[in-house]
Formats: structure tokens, C-alpha cells, sequence
């Protein structure tokens, strides 16, 4: 029997990342972040999923041009196009088309977007009987029907079409952009949906976020007052590193990206132009923490910190600290990363030492 596969992405999920603007939902934001001189990825993270169905037994549904078309195309794939209404991109073109793609009877929607698509994607399956897998494309990402990365989704769905594989509900968690821009978290639970149940390939949903225990306060009261005059230091975001910032110069963000010149602030919520331009004058560093529940190093909710910046770090450079607690609930004991540039993510990977209180650290494999 043939394996159907829906196709639908949103051409504009993650603009909001490298800009610094917490989110891409809605036209304004799409505007705005194309204004700052963001860089639609969507389309390409999508082209290196769908190049590992190439050989598979999918038979392949896609709406028109940036929807799906246009990447099963540059992929070298065949499909067969649904026709739907002339997009804008809207919550409502999301789910028209994926209720256009679900006559088709497919077995497997798969989507490139973020948190919003996955809710608008759920929302038109509105029953647990149709697998969705989210190809990464979006700035948070936080709920557990995302891959960890484009090729993970893609060889996932590669699995589903040759053999099959078992699905459960997964969270589908979001974010509101509007609190995120005002550094307030207000993340909510929409629902559940149907995901391939592959660790493996999947990310687990972010856990509930709490203040830094004690030891690895004190890790960051150590680490600020080591930082050296005369070299730039990029902070992420997170109650981990805000509890860093509190030893340091100037009032830091919660949710963004900061960056001292030794222990000053001399850039609030900075976006990669901002970190690019300070990486050319000053020797850099990275200082980050987990993402809690995922293990993500780098692209979830930090793209600020992109593959580009990621390039002009010294391996000495990258700082990471963390919780003992953290670590010890890692998915497979594990931390990935997805910065967009496959190369960067190979650099990455192998094993990094994550730092837990003064003289206490563990040594984690980081795998892409």
C-alpha cells in the first residue's frame, strides 16, 4: 500500500529568530523582520528534509509555490499538487491547506513552521487519527511533535513511509510573542497531537522553566568574576544566565541576548548583526545554558547566536552552565544542537563540558 505524505510549510517561520524579535507570528512581525534584514530560511531547512525521501515509497501531497511546491521541486522530488486558495501565509491558510491535504488521505502531514503552524496544523487534524512531524523551522519550538533537525525529519518520515513507525500524543506548547518582547514568559499548553514516538529523531517538549538552585549560582557568581577586560562576552537567554548577569554591570534580558565587554553591558537584546559586528572587534565568547526538558544548545529560542556567530568562537570560548538536576532529566542523556548550518552543528558535536557549581562539571555528549 502506498504511504501518502502531506507537505505544508510556512515560508516565514523563524524570521523572528536572528532579529532578535522573540517570533515571527503575524504579518507585521513578517514585515518588520524582513525590514531588519532576516533571511527566510524555511524553504532551504525544508529542501534538506525532503532530500532524504528521495528514494523512499512516499507518494507526496503539497499545496503551490512556498507552501511546498517550490521546495519538493528544488529537493528533486515529484509531487502531486492539491490545489488550495491564493496564499497569504495566515493562520487560515495553514489550516485550509492542510484540510485540502487531509482529503487526500494522507498518512503523514509533515510541516515546516514553529509552535504557531503546530497549533494551526492540529487544529485542522482535530482528531489523534493522522501522524503531523514538524520540520524545525521556527524560532521556539517547544512543543514535542518537532524533530531535532531538518535531516532528522527527514529521515524520520523516510522510517514512516519504508516500515512504519509507533506514535503517541505529544505535547504542542507555545509561547505568547507579545510577553516574550516585554521579557515575560507565558508559555501555554494548547493540546496534544499525534507524533512518531522516535527519540531518537524527536525533541521532547520544553519542561516548565524555575530559578537556578544554589550550586549553580554560585557557578555563576565564580564565572563573572573570571571574565576578562577586553573581551566580548554573548549572553543567552534563561533564568540560568540572567542569575550570571546579576554579578555583572548592566541590567540584562531574560529572554534575549546580551552582550558585555568584560563584566558591562554594552548591548540589550542584541540580533546577529549586533553579535557579528561586536565578534570582529573583541575576541568573543558564548556563555548558554539547556533548554529544559529538550537538551537544545542552539536553535531554540537563541538563534540570535547563529551559525555565522557560532563560526568566530574559538572551541575555548563556549561557556555552558546548568543545573546538576538539568542534566540529569537530558532525553537519552544527550544535548543537540541546530544552528541552521549543518557544518557548524558537525563542529559542535562531539562532547562538552557543562559547568554545575565551583569545581564541579559533567561531561556531555552533544550529538547532531
Amino acid at each position: 500500500m502506498t504511504f501518502k505524505v502531506g507537505l505544508l510549510i510556512n515560508p516565514f517561520a523563524g524570521l523572528g529568530g536572528t532579529t532578535g524579535l522573540k517570533g515571527s507570528d503575524g504579518a507585521e512581525m513578517v514585515a518588520l523582520a524582513l525590514q531588519l534584514g532576516a533571511r527566510p530560511q524555511a524553504h532551504d531547512r525544508c529542501v534538506r528534509a525532503l532530500r532524504r525521501l528521495i528514494g523512499s515509497d512516499a507518494q507526496i501531497f503539497t499545496v503551490p509555490g512556498e507552501m511546498g511546491e517550490d521546495a519538493c521541486a528544488a529537493a528533486g522530488l515529484q509531487a502531486q499538487i492539491v490545489a488550495t486558495p491564493a496564499a497569504e501565509h495566515s493562520s487560515r491558510d495553514t489550516i485550509e491547506a492542510c484540510h485540502a491535504l487531509l482529503a487526500q488521505s494522507v498518512d503523514l502531514l509533515l510541516f515546516g513552521g514553529g509552535d504557531g503552524t503546530a497549533r494551526d496544523v492540529a487544529a485542522a487534524v482535530s482528531s489523534m487519527t493522522t501522524t503531523v512531524l514538524g520540520i524545525p523551522c521556527g524560532v521556539k519550538m517547544y512543543s514535542g511533535v518537532f524533530a531535532r533537525s531538518p535531516e532528522h525529519a527527514g529521515e524520520l518520515a523516510r522510517h514512516c513511509a519504508n516500515g512504519g513507525v509507533a506514535s503517541h500524543e505529544a505535547e504542542l506548547l507555545d509561547i505568547d510573542e507579545q510577553a516574550s518582547r516585554e521579557d515575560r514568559v507565558s508559555t501555554r499548553l494548547y493540546g496534544y497531537a499525534r507524533a512518531p514516538a522516535e527519540p531518537r529523531h524527536m525533541q521532547s517538549a520544553k519542561s516548565g522553566s524555575s530559578n537556578p538552585d544554589r550550586a549553580v549560582e554560585a557557578e555563576a557568581a565564580l564565572f563573572a568574576a573570571q571574565m576578562q577586560a577586553g573581551h566580548v562576552y554573548f549572553l543567552g537567554p534563561g533564568r540560568t544566565i540572567q542569575a550570571l548577569s546579576k554579578h555583572l554591570n548592566g541590567d540584562s534580558t531574560l529572554l534575549g541576548v546580551d552582550a558585555y565587554l568584560g563584566k558591562t553591558l554594552i548591548c540589550r537584546d542584541a540580533n546577529e548583526s549586533d553579535l557579528l559586528t561586536l565578534a570582529a572587534k573583541y575576541p568573543p565568547h558564548v556563555v548558554v545554558s539547556l533548554t529544559g526538558g529538550q537538551g537544545c544548545l542552539f536553535g531554540r529560542g537563541n538563534q540570535q547566536i547563529s551559525a555565522a556567530v557560532l563560526a568566530s568562537i574559538s572551541p575555548g570560548h563556549l561557556h555552558v552552565l546548568a543545573s546538576s538536576e538539568k542534566i540529569a532529566a537530558l532525553p537519552q542523556g544527550q544535548l543537540f544542537v541546530d544552528s541552521g548550518d549543518p557544518v557548524i552543528d558537525t563542529r559542535l558535536s562531539g562532547f562538552i563540558r557543562v559547568h554545575t557549581a565551583p569545581g564541579r562539571s559533567a561531561i556531555v555528549r552533544v550529538v547532531h
